[in-house]
């Protein structure tokens, strides 16, 4: 019976798609949903009169010929599905087409979801953006459930979380007349709904940190240094990823693509390295406390300069800073007395800390992307540059120049173990999928000596809070900050300006 009746193409199975899961703030602020979208479709093997339907959807949707035409042509590789055509009309159009269909055999209006990103570009690295399955993920993938023109993950959480977010896709199964007309329905399967993602995230805070930089290029990260939890994360340039929800390549997408002097696709938060400068003197400063190698009244003088051999090493401040201890050198972000302390360290110390502090690996953080920088050392410029380690480097390195790179978020990390008393957190974005938490790394205690965090914690203070801290734009009423400038040299350009603080 339903061999003779699919001869007769009486059978139509008609997709219902899973909806995607939406994705909340902390507050439950709803950032990312799917909304209904109308889509033309056409039935090629019910198509009769084709020029009828031609003038039809270019008077309606106000197109072009050679648009529909390529369209039907392409409908053709299908003969028996309904194959999308015209993606996206306006709803009134939609109804206007709708009742045409019955006297156009094969013209099917279908509702789709289609995501939304309620905030534009707000949070856009962090959210990540949809396209199409291409012809080679869709053979890779298609065991795992996917299909022709779905929609997958290309980037942050929407990326990260694939696999969560994406709903299961039902069906539905009719018979119809001679004319496509529903007779009956045969079989149903009802879609299932992805699972939805709720945030660390505090959308206000992400929009204060976006609008911060807006027409800069660079990148803010905020976390609760007791739990890990991202509250924003920034990077700029930015981008509206609901321009890459349509198919096709749209003009404004395609100029997002081609930017190689802006490049808004980039997450630099975690994804770019860069030297940190004096940063991290941090790392050097708590390194060489915990050591012995220096006190907290350990004094070394800065004339302006430092002479090493026949090089010479200046300070930032013309004329120097004179006697300086760690407490004062941190305020000052004096070179001199990091050079002294470099050398005194050692460049297998210096590179130990940096690898404790979480330099030279990924923090982990639950987005994809991420970059691991270089902590360089002895082995690494012997197998990379094929040369040996000189004493001009760990100097060069005790300021953070040179061969170190390193991300904002590596950088967030070792403030936060400042800030923690010397316990590591892992940094993460989703705290609950569904009605299930998340639940996160313990901190972990990376055994620093307390002189060394109250030595260090002292001088980031002072940054801020002293008349001559080279932080002192960062000092807020009410609220006790402590921070570090940095100024790193960028062979490609202007320096990098870097803050990394507590508060």
């Amino acid at each position: 019976y339903y061999s003779r009746l699919s001869k007769d193409n009486a059978i139509r199975i008609i997709p219902i798609e899973g909806p995607r899961g939406s994705i909340f703030d902390r507050n439950g602020v709803k950032l990312v949903s799917d909304r209904i979208s109308f889509n033309v479709a056409l039935v090629y093997q019910d198509l009769k009169n084709k020029e009828k339907l031609i003038r039809l959807l270019v008077n309606t949707l106000c197109i072009k010929r050679k648009d529909v035409e390529d369209a039907i042509e392409k409908a053709a590789g299908k003969p028996y599905a309904p194959v999308t055509i015209v993606d996206d009309i306006d709803r009134d159009k939609a109804f206007i087409l709708e009742e045409e269909s019955f006297d156009s055999r094969g013209l099917v209006v279908q509702t789709k979801s289609m995501r939304d990103y309620l905030y534009r570009s707000i949070g856009a690295h962090l959210l990540g953006y949809l396209s199409e399955i291409s012809d080679l993920e869709l053979e890779r993938m298609k065991e795992y459930g996917y299909r022709a023109k779905d929609l997958i993950g290309r980037d942050g959480i929407e990326k990260y979380y694939d696999s969560y977010l994406s709903g299961v896709d039902g069906g539905i199964q009719i018979q119809v007349d001679n004319r496509g007309r529903l007779v009956r329905t045969l079989g149903l399967k009802e879609p299932v709904k992805g699972k939805d993602l709720h945030l660390t995230v505090d959308i206000n805070l992400q929009s204060a940190c976006d609008k911060a930089l807006e027409d800069k290029r660079g990148a803010i990260i905020v976390m609760d240094p007791n739990t890990g939890e991202v509250l924003a994360l920034s990077s700029s340039p930015c981008f509206d990823p609901n321009l890459f929800v349509r198919p096709g390549n749209s003009s404004e997408r395609m100029k997002l693509v081609r930017d190689k002097r802006m490049y808004p696709l980039l997450n630099r938060a975690i994804s770019c390295i860069y030297q940190p400068g004096s940063v991290f003197k941090i790392v050097v400063a708590m390194a060489a406390l915990d050591t012995g190698r220096i006190g907290r009244q350990t004094r070394f003088n800065c004339p302006g300069s430092f002479t090493l051999g026949m090089g010479k090493f200046a300070c930032w401040k013309e004329g120097g800073h004179n006697s300086q201890n760690v407490v004062d050198a941190l305020m000052n972000s004096c070179n001199v007395f990091f050079y002294n302390t470099g050398r005194a360290l050692g460049i297998d110390n210096i590179e130990a800390a940096a690898k404790i502090f979480g330099f030279g690996k990924i923090t982990g953080i639950d987005l994809p992307g991420e970059a691991k920088g270089i902590v360089p050392g002895r082995f690494w410029k012997r197998s990379v540059k094929k040369e040996r380690w000189y004493e001009g480097d760990t100097v060069n390195l005790a300021i953070g120049q040179g061969y170190i790179l390193v991300t904002p978020i590596q950088v967030l990390e070792m403030i936060s173990i400042v800030a923690n008393n010397g316990l590591a957190v892992k940094p993460y974005i989703v705290k609950q999928i569904d009605a299930s938490d998340v639940n996160p790394a313990p901190p972990h205690n990376l055994n620093f000596s307390k002189n060394a965090i109250e030595s260090v914690r002292d001088g980031l203070y002072k940054v801020v809070n002293a008349e001559n801290g080279t932080g002192k734009r960062a000092r807020l009423e009410g609220a006790a900050i402590g921070g570090k400038t940095g100024t790193a040299e960028n062979p490609g350009g202007v320096t990098h300006a870097w803050f990394c603080g507590f508060a």
